[in-house]
């Protein structure tokens, strides 16, 4: 996500035009909500059409960070992989399915069989982004007990074959080594972040976009642009509202939420 800030303190400078007042009462919005002293100046900014700088939205802006599974903890990766472990079909046993079939019909029938256990290996990983070198360097895809291993050239016509259906999407259409899987739709995690507000309270108070990377839920370590877009989703059902002008904090709408 591309912001471009002043680099001029909140005080220093203000448009030549002055934008419409939100009509938020500041003092109000103090009292009754769980507000920091820095969101609420960068409220009080936006709203007074007063520029604001780099170092100040930064606090606001959300990690983007490439999670993969080794970031877990021993425990946690054990678990998980043998919960994947589990999910996986008999055909990986099988040397004939690591050589991509010259057949129409069998090429569509090997994709999608091989496509559905990537989507399974990001869903329980939570895993948004794959590297197709990191991905095929792991089971089933390097598969140890036959000694039989997917090429890079295999591994991108699966990850192909899910971003024709609209499933996943090239981050990098020239090399095509990494790729951003939607195992679940930007929509869906929409849901699931205002059913988390609501069942812990949290849609009483005001979050910046940081503040939801850090609440170890799996939305909270969505690529930044898709997290932006998933506020956005929230803010066309005028369930929430973005309070800054740089669209980094955001408040939900408590009395439409329910």
């Amino acid at each position: 996500m591309i912001l471009e800030v002043k680099s001029m303190s909140t005080t220093e400078k203000k448009k030549p035009k002055k934008e419409k007042s939100s009509e938020i009462d500041l003092k109000k919005l103090k009292d009754e909500k769980e507000i920091s002293d820095e969101k609420l100046k960068l409220i009080e900014a936006s709203i007074k059409g007063l520029e604001i700088t780099a170092e100040e939205l930064k606090a606001t802006l959300p990690v983007d960070a490439i999670f993969v599974k080794e970031d877990l903890s021993k425990d946690q990766r054990a678990m998980l992989e043998l919960e994947f472990e589990e999910e996986l079909p008999e055909w990986v046993k099988r040397p004939w399915m690591y050589i991509k079939p010259k057949k129409t019909d069998q090429i569509e029938s090997w994709l999608q069989s091989w496509s559905a256990i990537v989507l399974d290996y990001s869903r329980i990983f939570v895993i948004h982004i794959i590297n197709i070198n990191d991905l095929r360097s792991g089971h089933p895809f390097n598969n140890k007990n036959l000694g039989k291993r997917l090429t890079l050239a295999q591994v991108r016509s699966i990850v192909d074959h899910l971003v024709q259906q609209n499933i996943a999407r090239w981050l990098d259409e020239k090399t095509k080594t990494r790729a951003r899987i939607y195992w679940k739709s930007n929509e869906e995690w929409a849901d699931a972040l205002v059913d988390f507000m609501i069942d812990t309270g949290r849609v009483v108070e005001i979050h910046s976009l940081y503040d939801l990377t850090q609440l170890e839920q799996n939305w909270g370590n969505l690529p930044a642009d898709d997290l932006v877009i998933v506020c956005e989703m929230l803010v066309e059902r005028k369930v929430a509202r973005w309070l800054n002008k740089e669209k980094t904090i955001i408040q939900f709408e408590a009395d439409k939420v329910f």
